[in-house]
């Protein structure tokens, strides 16, 4: 009788285990999409700027940085790209004149909510991390994760974020 428990307990592990990966690269996804959205409306923003004749300068930086996002892959990849194209819009829009914008406004709207989108789906991504890196490495998921091929992964964060640091249960 306790073998019969213990096999359906592995089980059981099992299917959570695989279950978590599936929501994981799930959430990696809708995180990839987002970003892809985030890029495209930076490019958007980017091309009003230029056509208005707006900040050169940054402009040029934020073109130039927007060259090496396209290559960025992986959540340390992509962190990096969003902190640096912060450091620029953040120059970019103190820069920035006050009257006359229109279009540069509903430029910068568009941005400011495909990151709001990208900040969403970035949360959720890292909550399922928490959860699963806690799971992985408690046994005994540790013998299955090691079978299976299973690795922790890494949190896609920020340094503006104030949650980078925050944890939030969440069952897989």
């Amino acid at each position: 009788m306790l073998g019969v428990f213990l096999a359906w307990d592995l089980v059981r592990r099992d299917r959570r285990l695989r279950r978590g990966k599936r929501r994981i690269e799930e959430a990696w996804e809708e995180v990839e999409r987002a970003f892809s959205s985030w890029v495209q409306a930076l490019e958007d923003f980017t091309g009003t700027l230029r056509r208005k004749g707006y900040v050169p300068v940054a402009r040029g930086e934020l073109e130039e940085l927007l060259r090496e996002i396209r290559s960025a892959r992986g959540p340390k990849g992509l962190e990096e790209a969003l902190d640096r194209v912060q450091d620029v819009l953040h120059r970019l829009y103190a820069a920035l004149p006050r009257k006359g914008l229109t279009e540069v406004r509903e430029a910068q709207n568009e941005l400011a909510r495909c990151a709001e989108e990208l900040d969403l789906v970035r949360r959720r991504y890292n909550e399922l991390v928490r959860v699963w890196n806690a799971l992985i490495l408690s046994f005994p998921n540790t013998l299955i994760a090691g079978r299976r091929g299973y690795k922790p992964r890494e949190l896609f964060g920020s340094r503006f974020d104030s949650d980078y640091h925050d944890t939030f249960p969440l069952r897989i």
